[in-house]
């Protein structure tokens, strides 16, 4: 601790805090450069500007005090929160000056040289590259003065002086161009840099909102540190990072010894490559297993990848998937499958079996039953003797099952009597063995009430498939679509309806014309809710039909209780039809309505409006020899056809 400590200080001294801050290692450099330049120089040049001031060579002292008081002031500047790109600016200025006034001296041989040729540099790294030409330029324009301006008294050599300007000039392009480089260099590494992190958040986003566990491993079967979230709600491990585990020794409580063993083979095997990534695959001994974590199950599947880099060990890949859910799933569906199975199997069974010999079946295990249930509360019986009747009532109900064919039940009552004996072999039977027996059989016989449900659904089919059935089930239909089409409110009422009219080659026509009288009706018979409040009646209207033989004949009745015939309308529409007409009672009116398109209503909707449908019925009632008579009141319209039913 006081080592660190110490260090901290050192480094402070030294560096300063504003080190640490720094991202960008080019700023790190330039950083540590000026500093090192700055703290170098302080001493140096105070030592020398005190020579100079002995040796009585004031300017000289004077320019090397100033220099080190830059040094110091610029020090303090670059750990200070001022950006790092102005500080340089004013000392390198002078510096710059200073090795003017050395050319500007006539010491070319050393320090002028020295400090000429090295400024482009340090300016431009010090500065940047903006800055730095500017400062160069501007040194460049100074020596220019200095060796060729007429009215400077330095006499230098023409060649010396071409030898300056030009290794001057090739010093600053060697420098803007490294620092080109090298800013560009740093743009194309911030671009990477902001590359990279974007597909790490995508990577990692990926692997946080993938529902599969994924995880790298070493060869010490030790957890890496990239391992996606999901990963931990797969294993349930909560109480610590899953970094640095042993992938083997969480899955400890799941697998045995053995199969521990086998997965150290299996993942050696890996890292060897002593087989291929294929046969690996396909001998996984975790390809999919039961994960005992909180007193629960889960069922995990695996997958492992072996990943190899140039420069780094080998690893494995690791993908768990949690498909609990889907296994559950998946044992429903079975379980809803063989119960469909076995239904329909029971049913197959059944309707093989005449329905009284069934019937009297079903009593017979129904006493057993009773029986049963009769011995079990009796005190006087002792264990041994209610095993053996509890035998004997099993053995009876099997016994007639299987007589009849119902192979699942005989089989189950079988399996019982195996049980049975068990017991009864026992030197004592206990009470508990009596209850577990019993529990058993009335499971057993819950398949008893599966075959009632079964006789009681046969028997519902045969009722909802009556022709009378059917058809009372498509008028109402129609009685519903044509009320939600014209927004009124009727109820269809069936009276007496022959099963055998219906079974003639008179159910089609008979259909067709009541689903007209229907659909007519509704639309032009049956008022508005409002209106039949008004006339007192129900707000509903009201359909009946029959289905009668009456001598030889059927005879089909259908009502409503609406307003009846429209006379004025009928007899509108007639003249429009036939202007010339003079005859227009009632008798001719009634006749018109059977006409093919003539029609009433104003608009013509899915409902009515064509005027075809009392045509079509008029059509059926001719094709089939019958007659049609209508009677029409302020209480409603009466259809009534009558078919002969020997023809």
């Amino acid at each position: 601790m006081k080592e660190k400590k110490i260090k901290r200080i050192l480094v402070s001294i030294f560096l300063g805090d504003r080190y640490t801050k720094l991202t960008s290692i080019n700023d790190q450099v330039r950083y540590m450069t000026m500093n090192a330049i700055f703290m170098a120089a302080i001493i140096p040049l105070t030592v020398l500007g005190t020579v100079m001031l002995i040796e009585d060579v004031l300017i000289r002292a004077i320019i090397n005090y100033f220099i080190a008081f830059l040094c110091l002031t610029s020090l303090i500047l670059i750990r200070s929160k001022m950006p790092l790109r102005l500080v340089p600016v004013f000392p390198v200025s002078v510096f710059g000056a200073f090795c003017v006034y050395l050319l500007y001296t006539g010491d070319l041989h050393l320090w002028a040289a020295i400090w000429l040729f090295s400024f482009p540099a340090i300016t431009i790294f010090l500065c940047q590259i903006f800055i730095g030409i500017i400062e160069s330029i501007i040194v460049f324009i100074g020596i220019l003065l200095i060796l060729y301006a007429p009215f400077i008294p330095v006499q230098v050599d023409f060649d010396i002086s071409i030898r300056i300007v030009l290794a001057y000039f090739l010093v600053t392009a060697l420098a803007i161009i490294y620092e080109s480089i090298s800013l560009r260099k740093d743009k194309l590494e911030a671009k990477l840099k902001v590359e990279l992190a974007q597909e790490r958040d995508i990577v990692q986003t990926m692997k946080n909102n993938i529902q599969q566990g994924i995880f790298l491993m070493d060869k010490e079967y030790k957890i890496l540190p990239q391992y996606s979230q999901p990963l931990v709600n797969i294993l349930s491990y909560y109480d610590s990072e899953l970094a640095g585990k042993n992938f083997l020794d969480i899955l400890s409580s799941s697998l045995d010894a053995k199969q521990l063993q086998t997965m150290q083979s299996y993942y050696t095997m890996m890292f060897e490559k002593s087989k291929s990534s294929r046969v690996l695959e396909s001998v996984n001994p975790i390809s999919e297993f039961d994960y005992h974590v909180d007193d629960r199950i889960k069922v995990l599947t695996t997958k492992f990848h072996l990943v190899e880099q140039a420069d780094s060990e080998a690893f494995v890949i690791g993908i768990i998937q949690d498909i609990t859910r889907e296994k559950e799933f998946e044992k429903e569906l079975q379980e809803q499958r063989l119960a469909k199975e076995t239904e329909m199997k029971n049913m197959f069974d059944v309707i093989q079996i005449d329905p009284i010999v069934f019937g009297d079946f079903i009593d017979d295990t129904e006493n057993n039953f009773n029986y049963i249930n009769s011995i079990l509360k009796d005190r006087t019986l002792t264990e041994r003797q209610v095993v053996t009747k509890f035998f004997q009532n099993v053995h009876a109900i099997k016994s007639n099952a299987l007589i009849l064919g119902l192979e699942s039940l005989g089989l189950k009552l079988h399996s019982l009597e195996d049980d049975i004996k068990k017991v009864s072999s026992q030197d004592q039977i206990s009470l508990d063995d009596v209850l577990r027996l019993t529990v058993k059989f009335e499971t057993i016989m819950q398949e008893k009430d599966t075959y009632m449900k079964i006789v009681n659904k046969i028997e519902s089919f045969k009722v909802s498939n009556r022709l009378d059935t059917v058809l009372l089930h498509s008028l109402i239909k129609a009685v519903e679509k044509t009320c939600e089409d014209t927004q009124k409110k009727a109820n269809l009422k069936a009276g007496h309806i022959d099963i055998g009219i219906l079974e003639s080659k008179l159910r089609k026509p008979i259909k067709d014309i009541l689903f007209q009288c229907v659909r007519n009706s509704i639309f032009h018979g049956i008022e508005p809710e409002e209106e039949r409040i008004k006339k007192n009646k129900k707000p509903e209207g009201l359909l009946v039909f029959s289905i009668k033989n009456i001598d030889g004949n059927a005879e089909i009745t259908f009502s409503d209780d609406g307003k009846g015939l429209n006379w004025e309308k009928i007899k509108t529409k007639y003249l429009e039809l036939h202007p010339d007409a003079k005859n227009i009672d009632k008798k001719v009116l009634l006749s018109s309505i059977f006409s093919p398109e003539f029609s009433t209503s104003e608009e013509t909707t899915s409902v009515a409006g064509r005027g075809v449908g009392l045509s079509h019925v008029k059509d059926l009632v001719k094709a089939n020899n019958g007659t049609v008579n209508v009677n029409s009141s302020e209480a409603g319209l009466i259809f009534k056809f009558t078919f002969p039913l020997t023809s």
